[in-house]
């Protein structure tokens, strides 16, 4: 017990864990946020394919720009952020660019795997390295009085949200896509390279600013979730 309170005070942003809820009460305006970000990324990610997607009519864009979006949103509201990549996919990356119902329903578990292994990683495993599950220590060098260990956070940022879950985001929806015959074989790795460009460049580039001019306010406002519901 001792030394998980001494590990709880060395790393205070140990309360955003893998509880199912806060312990706090939580505000209505959390729950009206949690609304907006899924609308948000719903948008976000019909921009993405219809601007950048020369293979639109697949949901599949070259420059995925939402992806930096909704892993932040999960890494802030759990679940909900969950939610928002998921339903986002389905209906602005799937029904909005007129791919069919089952299609979108099944590619779009492409983005759920894609935010959630790194909220589990993160939030179950880094935190107690040292690692923020915020992302707040790929720019700040401290953190709540804390020093911040920024290049093994880049080290993590780059190897984890960046590059692995891209990669099994790319098998997935790749993958599903060829088996419904929406992508034709001699293209299958085209486009599994351009899913997975389409991921890392928009994480490498966006979220360092999401980051930096968000999470000061979502924090200051409380509005950050310290479990998966709340």
């Amino acid at each position: 017990m001792t030394e998980k309170m001494d590990t709880n005070k060395k790393y205070p942003w140990l309360r955003y864990g893998l509880s199912l809820r806060s312990k706090q009460r939580v505000s209505t305006t959390r729950y009206v946020l949690y609304i907006t970000q899924i609308a948000v990324v719903i948008v976000l990610s019909y921009l993405s394919v219809v601007l950048l997607g020369p293979l639109s009519y697949s949901g599949i864009s070259l420059f995925y720009f939402v992806t930096p979006f909704f892993i932040v949103f999960t890494m802030w509201w759990g679940a909900w952020g969950l939610l928002g990549a998921y339903i986002g996919c389905v209906i602005g990356a799937g029904l909005m660019v007129g791919l069919g119902v089952v299609p979108s329903l099944l590619y779009s578990v492409a983005d759920l795997l894609t935010a959630l292994p790194v909220f589990l990683i993160y939030r179950g495993v880094l935190s107690r390295r040292g690692i923020d599950p915020l992302f707040r220590d790929l720019v700040d060098r401290e953190v709540e009085g804390v020093k911040m260990k920024r290049r093994e956070a880049w080290f993590w940022f780059i190897l984890i949200p960046t590059v692995l879950v891209n990669v099994l985001g790319a098998q997935v929806g790749v993958g599903i896509e060829y088996w419904l015959g929406l992508i034709p074989p001699s293209l299958y790795w085209y486009w599994w390279w351009g899913w997975v460009a389409s991921g890392v460049f928009p994480m490498l580039i966006f979220t360092p600013i999401l980051v930096k001019g968000l999470s000061e306010i979502v924090l200051r406002s409380n509005l950050v979730n310290e479990g998966w519901l709340t």
